[in-house]
């Protein structure tokens, strides 16, 4: 049996590409606004670099087209690249030939970079949700060896709370599917290891449900955005609310990451699911 390790994972991505700013900041307007993204991702390697962690940075493939020095600094530090798609769409409104539009316009920016070998997918927003689940058979054709787009929790974007917690291997393929880490608290499956359920987490709460999660036999993936390590918070129009979700815990981030990478057996996403494999222990689903 594989002990569950701690995983971390950076969505490589611009401030503006959350898709609560689509409405805000649309992609027409994307080339007007202020670029952090380089700053705030070397920030995460220097942390990285401090701890002498690997991690999976998740690669939109806009930033690689603007920014090829950027993912060549990645993959030069020994970290893992996966693919984030090419635009940050909602995947769950692209049609087939959208999605796989979208999808090799991502990978041909990541060769541009040098970067051949792509094992792993994240859809933005974890929206690679049903009736378009039939597109991990593309991912699949397309050589990924591992998809991490399922969220098994309720969530009026991107919710699956019926979905399994555990990983396990497409019914009939070869693709792994890595849902995000969630503890399992009366009859709920409750979310905190990434986005802004981190952000606003204190840190002893995010520690006790590591470690309950941990219990429960998961990985716990962290996931978070360059950006959350940033003091800039652009007034775009957000509101109130919109703010708490998009920069809520924002100034505290970086110290907390920091001492999140104290503790934890971090390995990268392809060297979980290598280990997955081997065990020759995972389920089929469909």
């Amino acid at each position: 049996m594989i002990s569950p390790p701690d995983i971390l994972t950076i969505d490589v991505e611009e401030w503006f590409h959350g898709h609560n700013y689509l409405e805000f900041v649309p992609p027409e307007a994307w080339d007007r606004q202020e670029s952090r993204v380089q700053r705030n991702t070397d920030l995460c390697l220097d942390l990285l670099a401090g701890h002498g962690i690997k991690a999976t940075f998740f690669v939109l493939g806009w930033t690689a087209r603007k920014h090829p020095a950027l993912v060549e600094r990645l993959a030069a530090a020994g970290h893992e690249i996966a693919c984030h798609s090419y635009a940050h769409p909602i995947v769950s409104d692209l049609s087939e030939d959208a999605f796989r539009a979208d999808l090799d316009k991502a990978l041909d920016a990541l060769r541009l970079c040098g970067i051949g070998d792509v094992a792993g997918y994240r859809a933005p927003s974890f929206t690679l949700t049903p009736p378009v689940h039939a597109y991990l058979s593309i991912l699949e054709s397309a050589g990924f060896r591992y998809d991490c787009s399922i969220y098994p929790v309720h969530h009026p974007r991107y919710g699956q709370p019926s979905s399994p917690r555990r990983a396990f291997l497409r019914q009939d393929g070869t693709l792994i599917e890595l849902p995000m880490t969630t503890v399992r608290i009366c009859g709920q499956n409750l979310p905190f290891s990434g986005g802004g359920y981190l952000r606003l987490l204190p840190l002893p709460l995010f520690r006790a449900l590591r470690r309950l999660a941990l219990r429960q036999d998961q990985p716990v993936i962290i996931y978070l955005h360059p950006w959350e390590l940033d003091d800039f918070r652009p007034d775009v129009g957000l509101g109130r609310l919109g703010r708490m979700r998009s920069q809520g815990g924002q100034g505290s981030m970086r110290e907390k990451l920091d001492r999140i990478l104290d503790r934890g057996d971090f390995t990268t996403m392809g060297a979980y699911v290598a280990r997955l494999r081997d065990s020759g222990g995972l389920s089929s689903r469909a």
